[in-house]
């Protein structure tokens, strides 16, 4: 094991956090390794902290077992169920019905995995939308990668705001066909952001995840969970 990459506890909770949000020990692994773990490490701290479990399938995985993980008798329940990352169900679609709304599906690509949807609000429920997220906009923050904590930053220049989830029933209702059409559980979602860019305004180039190297990432994982999927609508 590497002296600089050391199996912290804060390490350890935020595995246990992506474990608990539905992220398979493959998916953790492959996040970790993106990050800049050594693979032996990161297989030693997901092994540590998931057991047993974590160590069949990351064998699985391994070149000499490629492809076994997702026959492995008894997978994580969740990860069996939704798999690691939300799934939108387009292949061979050109729209799709959500409780009674026709969305259509303009572009898929697999990598990377990217799906363009049109129509997924109407006019009006974008106008409703921004009705009542016009008196709450503030400054758009930025994450501090150190702390966990939240800042103004010059890299983020926007206006925005959360619902609350399930907040109106013009909310909740959203927030089900979202999830519906990501394919993914409606209690994994976060509330409805409202972002608002006035001439000028910009966020530089970021990752829209939260980088597990960073001191800060176990309090935020541990807040409100790790994004594995971004939903934008323009």
């Amino acid at each position: 094991m590497s002296a600089s990459q050391a199996i912290t506890p804060e390490l350890r909770r935020w595995i246990v956090a992506q474990s608990e949000a539905g992220v398979a020990p493959v998916a953790l692994l492959a996040s970790m390794k993106a990050s800049g773990w050594q693979e032996d490490v990161a297989r030693e701290a997901l092994t540590q902290t998931l057991g047993a479990l974590a160590s069949s399938l990351l064998s699985a995985a391994s070149p000499a077992g490629a492809g076994m993980a997702a026959t492995h008798e008894e997978p994580d329940r969740t990860a069996r169920e939704w798999g690691a990352v939300p799934d939108p169900q387009v292949q061979g679609r050109h729209t799709i019905a959500v409780g009674g709304h026709d969305i259509q599906v303009l572009m898929t690509s697999q990598r990377p995995r990217v799906v363009v949807f049109g129509q997924v609000l109407t006019l009006q429920e974008c106008e409703a939308l921004c009705q009542a997220a016009q008196p709450r906009l503030e400054r758009s923050e930025t994450v501090q990668v150190a702390t966990g904590g939240n800042e103004v930053n010059a890299a983020r220049t926007s206006d925005g705001m959360f619902f609350q989830r399930a907040e109106t029933p013009l909310i909740a209702g959203l927030e089900q066909r979202i999830a519906t059409l990501m394919n993914w559980p409606l209690e994994r979602g976060e509330g409805l952001q409202i972002l608002r860019y006035r001439p000028g305004a910009q966020y530089k180039p970021h990752f829209d995840y939260f980088d597990p190297s960073q001191p800060g990432t176990a309090r935020m994982v541990e807040r409100g969970g790790q994004r594995v999927g971004t939903l934008i609508i323009y």
